[in-house]
């Protein structure tokens, strides 16, 4: 077994995964999601820690489960359309402790600039693209600065799951055009696997983190989706074992994170790899 450069872990994993609690499968409530939240930010696993992902509409319960000390890295979800999310922008104005840092929408259509010129200074917008839509609406988000893809991995019905030809597809023509993404839904694992209860196949994120390596490297298609398909986490471990920093940086310049429901799944699955230290003492 060979060794990893730790530079190269840190780099590849930062802040990787979105806190997605509030959203299904785990729907965890709010006042049970908040804490979890500010804890794992405590822990010894933080640096892999992203934002918290709240909808728009739940934005009322959040606030007062906030000290007036404590500070939470938001991700809103536009779950009340572009008129809603531009409504929260200014409510969220005056509050202090929540630091918006990115919003994600499904595609707006022709309110695709309208919602680009209100964003808030250094805000990222993640747009939902849906494979089948990919080659119309992708280019749309060519060459805009703080607008980005997102793609979703699964849900809960197996037509929610794209097949890793079309993952493979999304992250080779987000690189062609040089743009960022992320992911939602079905990535708890690390590893592609079958789930045991649903009978579907699940993609894992390291797959999908080293398809990106793939394609920002210039691969083609196929050969993403061939990383895409394997189930042995053990090869998986040691191709992530050779990766170099400048290979992590390239990876994390095209596929910027993940959203899930669980914070520990991915961190007990990275570990059982391998591919993490233990955690940092407080």
């Amino acid at each position: 077994m060979s060794t990893a450069d730790p530079g190269a872990l840190g780099v590849l994993f930062a802040e990787l995964i979105d806190d997605a609690a509030l959203f299904p499968p785990g729907d965890a409530p709010m006042a049970e999601a908040v804490p979890a939240h500010l804890a794992h930010d405590a822990g010894g696993y933080s640096g892999l820690l992203g934002r918290f992902l709240c909808p728009v509409s739940k934005l009322a319960e959040l606030k007062p489960l906030l000290d007036p000390d404590e500070g939470l890295r938001l991700g809103l979800i536009a779950d009340t359309g572009v008129d809603g999310l531009l409504a929260a922008f200014a409510e969220l104005e005056d509050d202090d402790r929540l630091i918006l840092e990115a919003v994600e929408i499904r595609h707006p259509g022709d309110r695709l600039a309208e919602l680009e010129g209100r964003l808030p200074y250094g805000v990222e917008a993640y747009i939902e693209i849906a494979p089948a839509d990919m080659r119309s609406l992708l280019p749309t988000l060519a060459g805009r600065e703080l607008l980005y893809a997102k793609l979703r991995t699964g849900g809960l019905t197996a037509e929610a799951f794209p097949t890793p030809l079309a993952v493979a597809e999304f992250l080779v023509g987000c690189a062609d055009l040089e743009i960022g993404l992320k992911c939602t839904a079905g990535l708890h694992n690390a590893v592609r696997h079958t789930d045991a209860e649903t009978g579907f196949a699940h993609h894992g994120f390291l797959n999908v983190l080293l398809a990106a390596e793939r394609a920002s490297d210039g691969a083609q298609i196929e050969d993403a989706a061939v990383v895409l398909a394997l189930a042995d986490g053990a090869d998986l471990a040691e191709r992530v074992k050779a990766l170099t920093v400048e290979d992590a940086a390239r990876t994390r310049d095209l596929f910027h994170g993940y959203g899930s429901c669980s914070f520990q799944e991915p961190i007990d699955d990275l570990s059982g790899l391998g591919l993490l230290p233990d955690p940092l003492s407080h």
